[in-house]
């Protein structure tokens, strides 16, 4: 009897911990147009996306994938965030279209785009998922450090890598901890919606306490 509720007990603790914290964020749907951000909550954690672009030779030598630091600019006013029915681009021109592309190298005009995601607190980040791909996208992720308020870099990518199809793909991670990741394109070619996110919140202390105890208990009353 002791051994079956063992079992159970860690089975339930171990939901709270990490199934019931879970969180699938959605971006489809309603066509809301331009914004300097949007705004979505999901298990108690709200995330803040916004459009920001910058400056990358996408054939760069690959050794450096592993740690590359970019600066990057916000975009604000007419131009940012692009929330249509099939997910999230940007739109950084007068002449630049609503998905999040990739620049060309030599034209200062044309720059690589990326959404800033900003959680309210340090989540297990498992990755995204993109729409309208074509075979040679190619689609980056990173983690992103605040030099200040209004200034990032973004260092470690943990996704560097072209879609293995067409139309929608998800790009999964073995989990990054942090709150604070860039999303991003840098080939000229690169044309994508982002349509969807998976977290885990990070368990509060006193749950991990409240783990570690009933594990105790259980481990003595073995003893006894």
């Amino acid at each position: 009897m002791l051994n079956i509720f063992s079992k159970l007990m860690s089975v339930f603790l171990l939901m709270l911990t990490t199934t019931a914290s879970a969180g699938y964020i959605d971006f489809t749907g309603q066509n809301e147009g331009v914004a300097d951000e949007f705004i979505f909550t999901q298990e108690g954690v709200t995330l803040t996306i916004s459009a920001w672009t910058t400056n990358v030779k996408s054939d760069s030598d690959p050794s450096l994938d592993q740690f590359v630091v970019t600066p990057w600019q916000r975009l604000l006013g007419s131009y940012g965030v692009y929330k249509g029915s099939s997910g999230l681009g940007v739109i950084s021109s007068d002449t630049d279209g609503s998905h999040l592309d990739g620049g060309e190298y030599t034209n200062l005009d044309d720059l690589d785009e990326g959404l800033l995601f900003v959680f309210s607190e340090q989540v297990n980040f498992w990755g995204f998922a993109a729409d309208y791909l074509s075979s040679n996208d190619d689609l980056n992720l990173s983690i992103v450090n605040f030099l200040s308020p209004t200034t990032i870099e973004t260092t470690d990518i943990f996704i560097d890598r072209e879609a293995d199809s067409d139309g929608y793909e998800g790009f999964p991670i073995s989990s990054v901890l942090g709150s604070a990741f860039m999303v991003w394109v840098d080939g000229n070619d690169d044309d994508v919606r982002i349509a969807d996110t998976f977290i885990t919140k990070v368990p509060e202390p006193n749950m991990l306490i409240l783990f570690s105890l009933v594990l105790i208990g259980l481990a003595v009353r073995r003893k006894i």
